[in-house]
């Protein structure tokens, strides 16, 4: 491992360019396509109190990354915030688990960019598709995108969540107009939350998984214009709009349903199968407004995650490959190459896994997504972590006149106190295969990326040195 001087191109992205990529990584359509009908059969019919309190805990880690960005601006994000306040082997350690964390969530994505296509397919004609190949040539489509340049991809990534929002927006107006003599307040009542704080509990984890890309923008902030300004700015934006859509959009399930949400609960794809009801032909908007969220957000993902990988590379806190950039569009493409490879990788051995074990019934997309983003949430949970404990350090150590009690120890410790609830659930036993090993392999990944680091640190001692200068 050895720093590298490579920089990414400085200037290219204003604040409206990195709010248009964080809440396309956000998935605002996606995330809640695939991830509200668990959310209400859980929480009830006052699921949207469940996205409200999932908008809180992120609001609290938004203001702390936004904090970090304040002070100093890097591609790197948790990486190089870590490093900076906990050392050198934190930082090692938490490359690793953005690295394992970010590539599985992705891996998720990669899925359901070729599955949504097979499942519209076969909703709307006599095909019944195989899912793998979509999958394979829609990400080789978007990651050479993404390869051209982050200004263009950016571009792309805001007309797609622009068109998206608009027919969803669109599709919940029209069910509120049907069912305006059912329009309720119902939905934001505590009183009709199943279990009370123990259903919202339970559903916190699935709602803030539907957030899980808030997080974007840091990692675009060396190709920014003025970062320490327009980050912080993006995040809060983003973080907003996207909690205002999920909100909207729950409501309106929640009353195309008729306030049944047994029935949201037994739909694969609940805004689908509502838009299906309420639209019949027309519909088939509605699944192309999919189909345009996820690959937004794969899009998005790839150019924040490769950042990531680019910096850790750079700095020598993950292989110098990953840390090099092509001159002509300015991109990491090797960090791009990299996490492609590893999130197709992922899906060719769960795929491999069920024709091993006999298990082909339950190859479709949706299961593997629903996996992958489990499994993503609670590594990513760690990072988080890390990153909430490292803040009151790294300000008091680099801006000591600038710290504050209120903003760098209070705010990461409710910050840090909102992660508890959705490790408990995610690690709660009793659950389905494989849900219920999940933890255990998050541990035993734990405990394996603490050795790697402290044998990485060991054998370069000058892992790192180099992060948290200023931008």
């Amino acid at each position: 491992m050895s720093q590298s001087g490579e920089r990414l191109k400085s200037g290219q992205l204003g604040t409206a360019d990195v709010t248009a990529s964080t809440v396309a990584n956000i998935g605002p359509g996606i995330d809640f396509y695939f991830g509200f009908g668990v959310v209400a059969a859980t929480a009830g019919v006052a699921a949207p109190l469940t996205i409200l309190a999932a908008t809180v805990a992120v609001a609290l880690l938004a203001f702390t990354v936004a904090e970090f960005t304040r002070a100093e601006p890097s591609a790197g994000s948790f990486i190089t915030y870590v490093e900076t306040g906990l050392g050198a082997r934190a930082g090692v350690a938490t490359a690793l688990l953005v690295t394992v964390g970010y590539t599985v969530a992705i891996a998720s994505v990669f899925t359901m960019s070729g599955g949504l296509v097979a499942m519209t397919l076969a909703q709307f004609t006599s095909w019944h598709p195989w899912w793998g190949p979509f999958t394979v040539v829609l990400t080789a489509g978007a990651i050479w995108l993404t390869a051209r340049g982050v200004k263009l991809s950016t571009v792309a990534v805001g007309a797609a969540v622009v068109v998206q929002v608009a027919i969803m927006l669109a599709v919940c107006l029209l069910v509120l107009v049907d069912q305006r003599a059912a329009l309720s307040a119902i939905p934001f009542s505590w009183a009709h939350l199943t279990g009370g704080l123990a259903g919202l509990s339970a559903g916190f984890p699935l709602a803030l998984f539907m957030f899980i890309g808030w997080e974007n923008g840091p990692s675009l902030a060396e190709e920014s214009r003025d970062p320490r300004r327009t980050i912080p700015r993006a995040l809060y934006l983003s973080v907003a709009i996207a909690a205002v859509l999920l909100v909207f959009f729950a409501y309106a399930t929640i009353t195309g349903f008729r306030y049944n949400v047994s029935s949201i609960g037994r739909s694969s794809v609940p805004f689908l199968t509502m838009a299906d009801h309420y639209l019949g032909g027309a519909a088939v908007l509605a699944w192309i407004a999919g189909i345009l969220s996820v690959l937004a957000t794969l899009i998005a993902g790839a150019d924040s995650q490769s950042r990531l990988l680019f910096d850790g590379g750079r700095t020598g806190l993950l292989p110098a490959k990953l840390g090099h950039v092509r001159s002509r569009s300015g991109t990491p493409v090797n960090a791009l190459l990299f996490m492609t490879a590893a999130g197709l990788g992922i899906i060719g051995i769960w795929w491999v896994s069920h024709l091993v074990t006999g298990d082909t019934g339950s190859m479709d997309p949706v299961g593997l997504y629903a996996e992958c983003s489990t499994m993503a949430t609670i590594v990513i949970l760690f990072v988080y972590f890390l990153t909430m404990l490292s803040l009151p350090v790294f300000m008091w150590r680099r801006h000591r006149a600038s710290f504050s009690l209120l903003r760098h120890v209070v705010i990461p410790v409710l910050g840090s106190a909102t992660l508890i609830v959705p490790f408990v659930e995610l690690c709660q036993p009793g659950q389905p295969a494989p849900y219920n090993a999940f933890p255990f392999i998050a541990l035993a990944l734990v405990a394996a990326i603490a050795v790697i680091a402290w044998l990485v640190v060991r054998r370069h001692p000058h892992a790192g040195a180099g992060e948290g200068a200023e931008a």
